[in-house]
């Protein structure tokens, strides 16, 4: 097997399992949302830090939590992961699966904007026309729910500025994410041991299965992110940029095809002007990628940088893609 086709094969596990996902959380609809935000975060981080012991990251780790200015950049991203995770676990259980996936197929959209804003990009042609579509598309898209989908946006605006203060973070992969868990861990852990005084806790009070599906939902939120890192290592971003689809497309069918979540003409019609201007801005990204990269290993440097830059900024900001 080749570097190529072992990239492929993790972005492709690392997106079918975010695009599974919604299902396994659908089995916990039983437990509050807002406790089970924080099993998530309490489960996750000891198992990524396993896997940074395996991987000998550990003491990259450590220096990164003894030294006070990393908290100054994760701090921030480190509240925007919690919200994204919050509100795609919420969205699932409370029925707006749609909304959700709709949230990531416009995010690519909304970070372009994010950086044409803040970082003074520039935009060729054919970006700000996929832009135009897709506005066209959300506005569809409300009209059909007879609401504003105010959960797509957040979901969006959400990861966007998660991608933007990630431009700013000084640690790569699963190192920095553990730093962000870290501290998203410690305010969890206590509102648990909280919950567990009140004896208003489900952990080990439900049923057998309840009780392993919560302490899964480490591996649930973990193992897709650990693929997704693990195949920056072997593809382009230009083959990236278009597996990335893959996640929400799979939310899509499985909020229509397993929870019947309705998809008027109308949802479709909007849904339908988001993915054409996924595929404009997708050719158009394909079309200029040679100018600046021709190979994977330029791609990763790209992402590597120096010391003092990230070296996976794209890929935690894709850290929910679909989670």
């Amino acid at each position: 097997m080749n570097d190529a086709t072992l990239g492929v094969g993790f972005a492709l596990l690392a997106y079918l399992l975010w695009g599974f996902q919604p299902i396994y959380w659908k089995q916990l609809l039983d437990v509050n949302s807002y406790e089970l935000i924080l099993h998530r975060v309490a489960w996750s981080y000891p198992i990524l830090l396993a896997f940074l012991a395996i991987n000998g990251e550990l003491k990259t780790y450590w220096t990164a939590i003894t030294t006070p200015a990393t908290y100054k950049v994760y701090s921030v991203s480190a509240v925007l992961l919690g919200i994204n995770f919050f509100f795609s676990l919420w969205a699932v259980n409370a029925g707006h699966i749609l909304q959700m996936s709709l949230g990531y197929f416009v995010n690519p959209l909304f970070s372009v904007l994010l950086g044409v804003v803040f970082l003074k990009e520039r935009l060729p042609l054919l970006q700000w026309i996929a832009i135009g579509i897709a506005t066209i598309g959300v506005v569809i898209v409300t009209i059909g729910y007879g609401e504003f989908p105010w959960i797509a946006l957040t979901i969006a605006a959400v990861f966007g500025f998660y991608g933007l203060v990630q431009k700013k973070a000084p640690l790569s992969g699963l190192v920095g994410c553990s730093v962000e868990l870290l501290m998203l861990f410690i305010p969890c852990f206590i509102a648990l041991l909280v919950l567990e005084f009140r004896g208003t806790g489900v952990f080990g009070h439900s049923g057998a299965s309840t009780n392993w599906l919560i302490v899964g939902c480490g591996a649930a939120t973990i193992l897709p992110q650990i693929a997704f890192v693990s195949c920056l290592k072997y593809i382009t971003l230009s083959v990236l940029g278009v597996v990335q689809f893959v996640g929400p497309t799979i939310q899509t069918l499985v909020g229509v095809f397993m929870y019947d979540e309705d998809f008027s003409s109308m949802k479709l019609a909007g849904f339908c002007c988001v993915w054409v201007s996924l595929v404009i801005f997708t050719f158009d990204g394909l079309r200029s990628k040679p100018n600046k990269s021709s190979n994977a290993d330029d791609d990763v440097k790209d992402l590597e940088g120096d010391e003092n830059t990230s070296s996976d900024n794209n890929s935690k900001a894709e850290y929910q893609s679909v989670v």
